[in-house]
């Protein structure tokens, strides 16, 4: 099975989207549950990149992300929401011609400073804004939005 590497936000200290109540988010925020059953939705085997998404050309994130990638071809897949959907952009212009032709999906979440237009390729790309019940929902809002509609 394909992989999707997922990249959390920043951490820090916001609400859970499960609760609503405030959460110490020591590795980078994500509604991490929410994340995975999106990537097993969309048929990949999901993989947390488990540091924070302070984002950057050379950031931590970033570069551990594209080390994952060169080192498993069967990542064909990212995922990021907020720092993560930021860092998403700097992976993608990080990658050889070669190595592009690899990804068929790329999601981002909850990075509005950059356009759309910064993450199109010969991909699929799914790009979302925050959604009406907020940031941290975003993961959430989602994946309700790409189940099936129950009768």
């Amino acid at each position: 099975m394909d992989k999707m590497l997922i990249l959390r936000g920043i951490s820090g200290t916001f609400p859970d989207p499960a609760t609503g109540a405030l959460r110490k988010w020591e590795h980078g925020a994500l509604d991490e549950p929410s994340a995975l059953a999106y990537a097993r939705l969309r048929g990949y085997d999901g993989q947390v990149v488990q540091v924070s998404g302070e984002a950057g050309f050379g950031s931590p994130q970033t570069r551990e992300t594209l080390a994952e990638f060169r080192a498993d071809p069967s990542v064909t897949a990212l995922y990021g929401f907020s720092g993560g959907g930021y860092n998403v952009r700097w992976v993608l212009q990080s990658l050889k011609p070669a190595e592009r032709t690899r990804i068929r999906l790329v999601v981002v979440l909850g990075a509005p400073k950059n356009d759309p237009s910064l993450y199109r390729g010969m991909w699929e790309l799914v790009y979302r804004l925050d959604p009406p019940k907020g940031h941290m929902a975003g993961p959430r809002a989602l994946l309700d939005s790409a189940r099936p509609a129950t009768p």
